[in-house]
């Protein structure tokens, strides 16, 4: 079965849930505290001999590439939504968006100034303009704001986006990350406000809102196809994708992390692959897994069900790992702030994300849907939804 009950579709959910297990092994790195401190700390730390292997790997492989897919799978949810809305759609997804909003900027203060919510809210009022527009319009439309990011990070210093900052974000981190790691927790939301300016102005300056609203589109083309679906056909498509995406994406990814920019030229072979590398390796993802998803063999029906909770409790499981994380490693909290290596960080999130994967089936068996997505539900309909299974 790819469908479960309310028109969802188990393989969007379970890749869903796989790229918000890939959003935790890169956000861990601040949670915990190291990225935050000097090579000679972490050198000390447990397990540290293997940390240059893993953050290679980690750049070619995650970052990046998951926050890709989870956008692009945002726009296919868009897409897949406001078809089903009969009246008012753009009115709807407009509320869909404020919600996200709100939940987002809590999510910034209370826990996390690396919160992506508040992007995609205000980037996702955009797709409200996109209901009629054809597959290849949004595929050539996203690809396009790709090439537009690339173009204008390549002239950054003529429009004044290089240093935007002029040093403020530099300043914010250096003056609030001590809060994180030995402040009250009053104190770690006042650094939280000031973080999350650090973060904005560092968004800007890496042009991220282009970048999530390219994949937005491409989202949205994929859902005009019914890629997720079994029965959309589009196989050659799929594996034209997850060639092309994993060949080519991981091979500028490599580049990426081993090219030194030191003439004008390598400085834009870097800067092409900085762009290019994350939404064609999670272009790659989403098409294997599909493809993969499609089958009824054991494996491939036992991992998609064992992701697919997960990813129908996105939005919860997502703030979740932020609210563990900084309850274990924050000062006010379990104090293990810089404690331990980015491999033991890794053991750490797997163990994290397969607690996420038993608690979400467990509480799925229970209610309808997550708490966080019932509450976003109740705000945007009016009504209150159904939350315990009958």
């Amino acid at each position: 079965m790819t469908s479960t009950g309310g028109g969802r579709i188990d393989s969007l959910d379970a890749l869903r849930g796989f790229a918000i297990f890939g959003i935790l092994l890169i956000n861990i790195q601040v949670f915990s505290g190291w990225g935050f401190v000097a090579l000679e700390t972490r050198q000390q730390l447990p397990w540290s001999e293997w940390d240059q292997t893993v953050a290679t790997w980690l750049d070619i492989l995650v970052r990046a590439k998951f926050y890709s897919l989870f956008s692009l799978l945002f726009g296919y949810s868009f897409m897949m939504l406001v078809q089903r809305v009969e009246q008012n759609p753009v009115r709807y997804h407009l509320r869909r968006m404020v919600g996200l909003l709100v939940v987002g900027t809590a999510h910034s203060v209370l826990f996390s100034p690396w919160d992506i919510l508040m992007l995609y809210a205000v980037m996702g009022m955009c797709l409200g303009a996109l209901l009629n527009v054809s597959a290849s319009i949004l595929a050539a439309g996203g690809f396009g704001l790709l090439v537009i990011t690339g173009v204008a990070l390549w002239f950054s210093p003529q429009l004044g986006l290089a240093g935007l900052d002029n040093g403020l974000g530099g300043r914010l981190l250096q003056e609030n990350v001590p809060a994180l790691s030995g402040g009250s927790y009053a104190e770690v939301v006042n650094a939280n406000i000031r973080l999350s300016v650090s973060v904005f102005l560092d968004r800007i300056e890496n042009l991220r809102p282009l970048r999530v609203l390219a994949m937005f589109l491409l989202g949205a083309a994929a859902a005009r196809l019914r890629l997720a679906e079994r029965g959309s056909g589009h196989i050659g498509l799929l594996v034209a994708a997850a060639l092309v995406g994993l060949v080519i994406g991981t091979g500028l990814a490599w580049v990426e992390v081993s090219v030194d920019a030191e003439t004008a030229r390598q400085e834009m072979l870097a800067l092409s692959a900085e762009v290019a590398a994350p939404p064609l390796v999670a272009i790659g993802y989403g098409a294997l897994l599909l493809l993969w998803w499609r089958g009824d063999g054991l494996l491939a029906r036992s991992v998609r069900s064992a992701f697919a909770p997960a990813g129908r409790m996105a939005m919860t499981n997502y703030i979740l790992q932020s609210v563990v994380c900084i309850s274990i490693f924050y000062g006010f909290g379990g104090d293990r702030f810089a404690s331990l290596s980015l491999a033991a960080l890794m053991v750490f999130s797997l163990a994290l994300f397969m607690v996420q994967l038993m608690v979400s089936a467990a509480w799925l068996r229970l209610f309808t849907q997550g708490p966080l997505e019932w509450l976003w539900r109740w705000q945007v309909k009016g009504t209150r939804p159904r939350l315990f299974r009958a």
